[in-house]
């Protein structure tokens, strides 16, 4: 006589605890691959902040290297200029002299120039805009004036060119300062801010980037605060060196 094999399946009860532990594992396994996948988003796009933040302070930090003088420190309207020598710098005796020999005037309508470059920078909507223009800087004459160049005269890392080169900037912060011998301080120098109206006895700057970007409520905000100075290497050479023929002196002192 044949056993009869009675055959059982799951309860109800029980499929529902499988499909609950089921659900649960694969919640945690979704939440982590969502976390893990936003903290690399973050990561990556921080340092985008960082990497478009350092090549710009780099890019600025050649160009005040070589500037001449500051055309412009405005705080308030949050824009400053600068005149930089380029490669392609005149001969002192084309400078200081006409094609006939004859010593050009060291007055306020003296035609002497220098080959320059103006850099113009200016921050407005969160943007800050870079602009070049090549051109010629009648050094010694007061104001100074500058008419733009000819492109064709200048390699192409200084020719004419207008662009946003930084996103995102919440602060943008700078202040000029001046550098004048003093036998009293420490260092040997007196270090005094200058005002808007006195730009072109500046000897460095110091600025102020602050970076902040507003993801989504959902997501970690990127953020990125900066501070450093920026000298002019004419200026200093200037101060270091009063009255001594180590630059083409805007005073008129050859």
């Amino acid at each position: 006589m044949m056993q009869k094999v009675e055959k059982k399946g799951f309860s109800l009860l029980e499929l529902m605890i499988v499909s609950g532990l089921a659900l649960m594992l694969l919640g945690f396994a979704w939440k982590f691959y969502f976390s893990g996948r936003d903290a690399m988003t973050h990561t990556v796009s921080q340092s985008q902040v960082q990497a478009d933040t350092r090549i710009f302070l780099d890019q600025l930090e050649v160009e005040m290297g070589s500037c001449y003088s500051f055309h412009e420190i405005d705080p308030e309207n949050k824009k400053f200029s600068f005149y930089s020598f380029t490669f392609a710098r005149m001969p002192l005796d084309e400078v200081l002299y006409k094609s006939d020999g004859t010593p050009r005037k060291n007055n306020s309508e003296s035609d002497a120039r220098i080959k320059v470059v103006k850099y113009e920078y200016s921050w407005a909507d969160k943007k800050v805009t870079k602009k070049r223009t090549p051109g010629w800087l009648k050094f010694l004459r007061k104001p100074m004036e500058f008419s733009e160049g000819d492109d064709s005269q200048f390699i192409d890392s200084y020719k004419k060119m207008e662009k946003v080169v930084l996103r995102d900037i919440v602060d943008f912060e700078f202040k000029g300062y001046k550098q004048t011998p003093d036998a009293t301080a420490e260092s040997g120098f007196k270090t005094l801010p200058v005002t808007p109206d006195k730009a072109e006895e500046a000897a460095f700057i110091t600025l102020r980037l602050h970076t902040f970007k507003d993801e989504s409520p959902r997501r970690r905000d990127e953020e990125l605060d900066i501070v450093t100075k920026f000298y002019s290497q004419t200026r200093l050479a200037e101060v270091a060196n009063p009255y001594f023929f180590c630059t083409t002196d805007n005073q008129g002192k050859f």
